[in-house]
């Protein structure tokens, strides 16, 4: 089994940015649930959209994080 080295600086911050953005989206769709099990579809299709944009932002992190271990070389 190969031997997994501690992330740099840089590579642990863009990790903790994806496990932030992961998160808020864990508690976004779980706050969906409730909203829409009290029948208020303005919450839930407010908070729907907040998802969307979540998403979009843990797709830029993810995609950060990538590009920094495939040049970084970690």
């Amino acid at each position: 089994m190969p031997e997994h080295q501690s992330p740099c600086p840089r590579q642990k911050e863009l990790i903790e940015k994806v496990q932030r953005h992961l998160l808020n989206i864990s508690e976004l769709t779980r706050s969906i649930s409730e909203a829409i099990a009290h029948r208020n579809e303005n919450t839930a299709a407010e908070l729907d959209k907040q998802v969307d944009l979540e998403l979009g932002l843990k797709e830029r992190a993810m995609g950060a994080l990538h590009e920094h271990r495939k040049e970084h070389g970690c």
